[in-house]
């Protein structure tokens, strides 16, 4: 699927930028180079996961063990790391900004620590500097980078968003995860590498707007508004071999090639990968080691302001 800018449709592995100062932060998003050193390094050419001689038999077997796992973990999820990808391109190209988050999560305890970057890109390409998010208490808790600390955030180290205003009366989980519980039925795409490990790839694109049990809220979401599409595409990397469950992704927006000369008034893409699951030194921590408390204290927390874009990404 391909990843679109800022609307984020189904993408491939990895983003390309046709300016040049925006092609070195792209590898940013899906290789691993950013400040962000958890993020996943995809091969983007994947092979023919089977010759001519192979049977189908085979095939559709290695595709139904992938919703089997995909389902398996919905039913019982795991604590693992979850990274979270987000590319905007404006108007003009004038302001590019591309985010990347990433830290281990627990499903069980609605708690996810991410950390990394956030990159302001185009001919004045900048770093605002390191970010990091918190999700505690039903509200997701994002960094202001130092720069950004100014007029009424001056002394304010963090801005909150609620999480469950994209989520469902009364739910458990949010919609992302009705969206794949969705999921029954996945095609091969072939054989690639996943930071340096040997994978089956699978896809299926889901609608929201037709799945039943997504809230509308969701669908209303700022993320669903700026990319402009429902469609998402739901990535699923099992083990050569044993078919053991390495990668669960969901994405939406921009093309994998973004043309930084956006015409319309702004674009973005979307994608949230899930793996490491049970991995015990991806054990969830309720704070990153900048704050040293568990909630960000009341009087660091600007008002009125929040990712809600992150908020409502989240799938759990």
């Amino acid at each position: 699927m391909t990843l679109a800018a800022s609307g984020r449709g189904p993408m491939e592995g990895t983003v390309v930028w046709r300016r040049a100062t925006g092609a070195a932060l792209a590898a940013l998003i899906l290789g691993g180079v950013s400040a962000c050193g958890t993020t996943e390094q995809i091969d983007t050419q994947p092979q023919s996961s089977a010759s001519t001689a192979t049977t189908a038999a085979s095939t559709v077997a290695a595709e139904k063990n992938a919703v089997v796992r995909l389902q398996g973990w919905l039913a019982a999820p795991q604590v693992g790391m979850l990274t979270y990808n987000s590319v905007e391109v404006n108007s003009g190209g004038a302001i590019n900004v591309m985010t990347i988050l990433s830290g281990p999560f627990d499903p069980s305890s609605y708690q996810a620590t991410l950390t990394g970057s956030i990159e302001t890109l185009g001919s004045g390409s900048t770093t605002q500097g390191a970010s990091g998010a918190i999700e505690y208490g039903g509200k997701v808790y994002t960094t202001i980078p130092s720069s950004l600390q100014t007029g009424d955030r001056l002394g304010k180290k963090w801005e909150a968003a609620p999480v469950r205003t994209a989520w469902g009366s009364g739910a458990k989980h949010s919609g992302w995860w009705t969206a794949l519980d969705s999921v029954k039925q996945m095609q091969t795409d072939g054989v690639t590498s996943l930071a340096g490990t040997t994978v089956d790839m699978f896809s299926a694109v889901v609608d929201l707007s037709t799945v039943k049990g997504i809230p509308k809220a969701l669908l209303q979401s700022d993320p669903i508004k700026i990319a402009g599409t429902t469609k998402i595409e739901v990535d699923v990397y099992t083990e050569l071999g044993s078919g053991n469950l390495v990668r669960v992704t969901y994405k939406f927006g921009l093309p994998v090639q973004i043309d930084v000369s956006a015409t319309a008034k702004s674009t973005a893409g979307y994608q949230i990968d899930m793996s490491g699951f049970s991995n015990p030194s991806a054990s969830a921590s309720p704070s990153p080691s900048s704050t040293g408390s568990v909630e960000p204290d009341a009087s660091t927390v600007a008002k009125d302001t929040g990712d809600t874009e992150l908020a409502a990404l989240l799938p759990f």
